[in-house]
């Protein structure tokens, strides 16, 4: 059975119905394929005496409960070598695999017997597999002493490793290739490994994501499988960050431990052990109640982080401590990633990045002056990981004076981000709902009976007999997902909700009526009208832009302050002579700014003061100023303040878009030439005006 069959079973398992037109969409098939391959899966339904599922084009198809009991016995059946079908890109990391654990006189006949293909398939795939390990600097050599072999930088190729295990457990059927693998090569079993370490997690207290712990293992059985290799090899130096405190932390002691339990434990390098708990470092959650000897560094790095994205989005955390404690959590596993350069793999980067491009932008800026720090730009998948954790304050449900009629789970394995975001998107879309804090999958069993419908982010739970229904969601939802997902609550609890209308037949009925300018708008405003979503939009095309809320009667040039507080005062008079906003809100800045102290001072030079929206905010605009005199404010890098910038938000978001701006203004040295060098407010509203075309 291949991964294209295997891919469209998982999509049935999670559905409750389906149109011929969404296994397309969600399988990125086309139509041929889509209709060989459900032929293919009818005949197997067929042996198994279920029900086929016959498909419309558009209208829906209901999976009976005996054919999804079919697909789960499917799925659940144990492949081996002599039937399963590696894929090209699983041969690829098989073979590389059979290279990392570092065996004696590996030769291409090796490769042919294991993969069980033709010596020229084996030689295609080399073609493909070298100019890609080329771009990480390692080499595949081949010489009769040795066989093939991998020749680089060690660190590197260990990146490789990790990066393609984690990468390999995102997709579906992800363990797969590594099980086969493991136990063809007699490594230690998962099973095993995940005893002894389960063991020593409890005994340290490591706080491990379940989706995390399972990548660790993976990583942990090839990786001690290439430490403790056979194959002799000339030392090399491995270039590691020398953190003072990590020989007194616990995560090195549970390395220690981990190895020692190895025959050839005198073998342990000392670089070995620091790698590992680096790793262990890098992949466990940190826990901010703990005093650990990193726990002041990263407390300050966390504190930056949230108090200059306050500053630079306008936003204000209702529940500062609630969020602060969980960018903690992300962050100090974050920060021994990024300082010891090991890969992450966010398959949510790119919809994150999409789905919330104003947070993204605005994080992206907050992180900018920890560059240094690390030696390199923050990657994006961390910067989205972090923009998962700020989005979820824009995600608040309309609080319902309503009787909470049914209740659901959320049950997500990807991390406190992922949860964070998928809590406050689902409370928001269905208010209806008591919807409980995130758990994992392995307090599924417990948890179920308190709940009449469960949401999950993986497959594990669909496994499992809980008795309700049981919906498959993404972490980061787009505004057709949401109506999908809409849908299939409908069906699962439909008594509690109004029947949707269904968006292809709507569309289908504008059309005979009406010409659309723009079938992709339509389509999405209708699904964020009949899912009610009322939370906010990410995208933020309809927020007004930078250019919308300031204008030449809210900007300043050389106004003559004398001290921090005056020159707040001075700058933001212009809101309430404009009538955007009261004195009182201009009072609640400056307490604003004596509480935050030099956090207000967001870049070199650049003080962005604002408060609360409720303390008098009347209109949203934004207010420039320049300093006649430059005026110190208390921030030892960022010191003298020569530009003011003060904003009027009249909500949490709908600003945002505006602010994303400013930000890159704020980082282009031709706009601090032209408020220096202004004769008047015209000429910084044309520079405005002219980074927008």
């Amino acid at each position: 059975m291949d991964k294209e069959i295997v891919s469209i079973l998982r999509v049935l398992l999670s559905s409750t119905v389906v149109t011929a037109e969404s296994l397309q969409e969600e399988t990125r098939s086309s139509k041929r394929q889509i209709t060989y391959r459900m032929n293919k899966i009818n005949d197997i339904f067929k042996e198994r005496k279920a029900p086929p599922i016959v498909l419309g084009a558009q209208k829906d198809t209901l999976i009976p409960k005996e054919t999804k009991e079919a697909i789960k016995e499917i799925l659940d059946r144990k492949y081996s070598k002599n039937n399963y079908y590696l894929s090209k890109t699983e041969r690829l990391l098989y073979m590389y695999l059979i290279l990392f654990i570092d065996l004696e006189d590996v030769s291409i006949h090796h490769f042919i017997d294991s993969l069980k293909v033709s010596r020229s398939t084996v030689n295609l795939d080399f073609k493909d597999l070298i100019p890609e390990l080329a771009q990480k600097g390692i080499e595949l050599k081949n010489n009769r002493t040795n066989g093939y072999y991998l020749a680089g930088s060690e660190m590197e190729i260990r990146r490789v490793l990790i990066r393609s295990v984690i990468e390999s457990l995102a997709a579906e059927e992800s363990s797969r290739v590594l099980d086969l693998f493991i136990e063809e090569y007699g490594l230690d079993s998962f099973e095993t490994s995940k005893k002894r370490i389960t063991e020593l997690v409890r005994k340290h207290e490591i706080g491990f994501v379940e989706d995390r712990l399972v990548e660790f293992i993976y990583i942990f059985i090839l990786m001690k499988a290439r430490m403790f290799s056979g194959n002799p090899k000339a030392p090399e130096r491995i270039d590691i960050p020398s953190v003072a405190v990590m020989n007194s932390m616990k995560e090195y002691r549970f390395a220690e431990e981990l190895l020692e339990t190895h025959a050839e434990a005198d073998r342990i390098e000392p670089h070995d052990v620091m790698y590992i708990g680096a790793w262990i470092l890098g992949t466990s959650v940190g826990n901010p109640e703990e005093d650990t000897r990193d726990r002041a560094v990263i407390w300050d790095m966390v504190t930056k982080m949230t108090t200059k994205f306050e500053y630079l989005s306008g936003v204000h955390f209702l529940n500062r401590d609630k969020i602060f404690k969980q960018l903690y959590s992300h962050f100090r596993p974050a920060y021994y990633r990024l300082l010891f350069k090991m890969p992450i793999y966010n398959p949510l980067c790119e919809k994150v990045k999409e789905e919330y491009r104003l947070v993204y932008r605005i994080v992206s800026n907050a992180t900018k002056e920890f560059y240094s720090l690390f030696g390199e730009e923050i990657q994006q998948e961390e910067l989205a990981y972090l923009t998962m954790h700020f989005a979820s304050v824009f995600s608040n449900r309309k609080e319902l004076d309503i009787l909470k009629k049914r209740t659901a789970l959320i049950v997500c394995s990807n991390g406190v981000g992922s949860s964070a975001i998928l809590y406050a998107e689902l409370t928001n879309l269905f208010p209806e709902l008591h919807v409980l804090p995130p758990l994992e999958s392995a307090e599924l069993s417990r948890c179920a009976g308190s709940a009449d419908i469960v949401f999950t982010t993986g497959y594990k739970a669909e496994s499992l007999d809980i008795g309700v229904p049981v919906v498959k969601v993404s972490p980061v939802m787009t505004q057709k997902e949401k109506y999908k997902i809409a849908r299939e609550v409908y069906i699962q609890l439909g008594d509690i909700f109004l029947k949707q209308p269904r968006i292809d037949e709507v569309m289908d009925i504008v059309r005979r009526h009406a010409r659309i300018s723009s079938e992709t708008m339509l389509s999405n405003e209708l699904l964020s009208y009949f899912t009610q979503i009322e939370n906010f939009t990410p995208k933020g095309e309809e927020d007004p832009m930078l250019n919308d809320l300031v204008d030449e009667n809210l900007i300043k040039l050389k106004v003559p302050a004398r001290n921090w507080e005056e020159a707040i005062r001075l700058s933001a008079s212009v809101l309430v002579e404009n009538g955007k906003a009261t004195q009182g809100y201009v009072d609640a800045m400056v307490e604003a700014a004596r509480e935050s102290g030099a956090y207000i001072v967001i870049t070199k030079h650049v003080a962005l003061p604002h408060a609360r929206p409720k303390t008098g905010t009347r209109q949203m605009a934004i207010g420039i100023a320049t300093l006649e005199t430059p005026i110190e404010f208390g921030h030892k890098g960022n010191d003298p303040v020569k530009y003011v910038i003060s904003l009027s938000a009249v909500d949490s978001s709908s600003h945002l878009r505006a602010m994303s701006e400013l930000a890159e203004l704020l980082e282009m040295d031709e706009f601090y030439q032209t408020l220096d060098n202004a004769a008047n407010a015209g000429e910084i509203i044309d520079f405005i005006k002219a980074q927008e075309l």
